[in-house]
């Protein structure tokens, strides 16, 4: 195994022992001693990768997203439009079972910090000056968690229609 296998191998296992933990404590309650313990990895291993257990989770959110976002094809998309939205609230869906623990604990923070990563692009080296994403990434956290708290009770369609056309129907990315 070469050295970027081993890292990859390394934040596998962090991320899957991290949320596996987070099932049966709350997140303010494992150390990162107690997390690397239970993952069998070194605390220098977890430091060189990470800063904190959030970052943990905000790079496998944004991980995940990249991937989604990759395969559906959706820098195609303008980041107001229809088909990019559904796929949003799909992504939503698809990371329920993280998303409820960290709404149960009240530790949002990890998927917001993923939303402004991925809708802003600050990954990829772009400016942090792209106020519309950030517009973008904060309306679209705030009614993500109204539609989480509220049991996901509508569609992703239904969510889609709600933003597009109550919310987003007079925004234009273009004309900022």
């Amino acid at each position: 195994m070469n050295n970027a296998e081993k890292n990859s191998y390394v934040k596998e296992h962090i991320t899957s022992t991290l949320i596996g933990m987070m099932k049966k404590q709350n997140l303010a309650d494992i150390s990162v001693r107690d997390l690397c313990s239970e993952a069998g990895v070194g605390r220098a291993s977890f430091y060189r990768n990470y800063a904190t257990k959030d970052d943990v989770l905000t790079a496998y959110i944004t991980t995940k997203w990249r991937k989604y976002e990759k395969v559906h094809g959706l820098k195609k998309h303008r980041i107001d439009d229809v088909y990019r939205v559904q796929r949003y609230f799909e992504f939503c869906l698809s990371m329920r079972e993280l998303n409820d623990i960290l709404l149960r604990q009240e530790q949002t923070a990890p998927i917001l910090k993923a939303y402004e990563t991925v809708l802003s692009d600050l990954d990829q080296g772009a400016p942090r000056e792209s106020f519309e994403s950030f517009y973008m990434a904060y309306g679209l956290f705030g009614i993500f968690l109204k539609w989480a708290k509220g049991g996901y009770s509508e569609t992703p369609a239904e969510m889609t229609k709600i933003v597009t056309d109550r919310i987003l129907k007079d925004y234009r990315v273009d004309t900022l």
